[in-house]
Parts: C-alpha cells; structure tokens; sequence
C-alpha cells in the first residue's frame, strides 16, 4: 500500500476530496444500477437514503409551467451521484495529469453537470420508452401510486404519478377531483381514466380511511 499512500499525499487535499466523491458515488451509481436492472430503478424508495427523485423537486410543484418542472428535475438523486463521480474522476485526471488546480476544478464541475444532464435525460427516455410499449391504463385503475408532479385540485391541471404497471415501473399522466392539490409521494388511489382514456384519474389513499 506505499504507493497508494505516495499518491494520496501527491494528489493533495483538492484531489482527495474528487477521490473520495468519485470511489464513493461511483458506488452508488453500481447499486443504482443493480436495482435499475432488477426493475425497482426511477424513484420510489429505492433512491439512495430512502429519498425519492420527487422529494429533491420539492416547491417546483408550485410553478405552473412545464419548463420549471423539467428544470429542477435535473436535480435528482441519480443526477446529484453522476454529479459527483463524473465530476470526481475528470477532476482527478486532470490534476494526476498537471493541469493546475483551478482547472482541474473548473473541468471537475463542467464534467459534472454534463453528467448531471445526462442522467436526467437518459431517465426520461427510458420511462418514456417504457410508456412506449403496449400499455393498457385501464389496468392501471384500483392501483396505488405515487405522485411524482403536482396533480393541481379539481381536474384543473395535470400532474405525474408513478406506478407498476404491467410490470414496468411507469410514469403517466394524472388529475384529481379532490379539492386539494395532490403533493409529490402523496400516496393516490387510481379511480378511473380521463374521457379521452389518456390520462388516471387519481384520489389521496388517506380519504378512503375516513
């Protein structure tokens, strides 16, 4: 192991901070791979630390449009993990080859974002892929799922949950009757389908206990 320490003392405190966010969100991102793999990938529980992809969108649910929505959920747990490991071992390269600190730092956080990015659009595309297939909604009436997107009150607006259907884990299109608007991992009850049959029909689990 002298060599390794030869080169943890080489690569000085910028560079240890990149090897550790590197070796240990590359980690992460092998377990969300496993899982992603064994079907149980894009939100949920299974994101890192119990937290869900909606949790980290927090108030984007209180803007109106689409863009804001779209923004903020580049900001999720696999973006953040692609964030750091990315980030962590371009940064490293970079100071291992003798590019100075500043650039290395600067090449770090612009190969972090790229990954940010990246992962964002590689999750839409595989939900969107997974939506592409031959699913039935109606099959989706009776299940329990979780919002993702606000669902604005009183059929309003539109909103996301998530749900296995057919077994795929799928994000769809949903609305509400309820009087209140429905927040990201509420718990929701599929009722019925919109009149175009495009879109759930969704109510909070919570009233059925009442």
């Amino acid at each position: 192991m002298e060599w390794f320490n030869d080169w943890w003392a080489a690569i000085g405190l910028v560079g240890q901070i990149m090897a550790c966010a590197a070796i240990s969100m590359s980690v992460v991102m092998f377990l969300q791979t496993l899982l992603l793999i064994f079907g149980v990938g894009f939100g949920g529980d299974t994101d890192a630390g119990g937290v869900s992809e909606a949790d980290l969108d927090g108030d984007s649910v209180d803007f109106d449009t689409g863009a804001y929505h779209g923004a903020l959920r580049i900001f999720t747990i696999r973006g953040i993990v692609a964030f750091f490991a990315i980030g962590g071992w371009a940064g490293l390269a970079a100071l291992n080859g003798g590019i100075p600190t500043v650039f290395a730092i600067q090449i770090a956080l612009l190969a972090g974002a790229a990954a940010m990015l990246l992962a964002s659009f590689a999750i839409r595309l595989a939900l969107r892929m997974q939506q592409s297939g031959n699913l039935d909604l109606s099959n989706a009436i009776s299940k329990t799922a979780d919002v993702y997107i606000t669902i604005p009150p009183s059929r309003s607006g539109v909103g996301k949950v998530t749900t296995l259907l057919q077994e795929r884990f799928v994000e769809l299109e949903a609305m509400t009757d309820s009087p209140q608007a429905l927040r990201p991992n509420t718990k929701v009850e599929v009722i019925s389908l919109s009149d175009e049959k495009d879109c759930l029909i969704v109510r909070p689990v919570q009233e059925d206990e009442k």
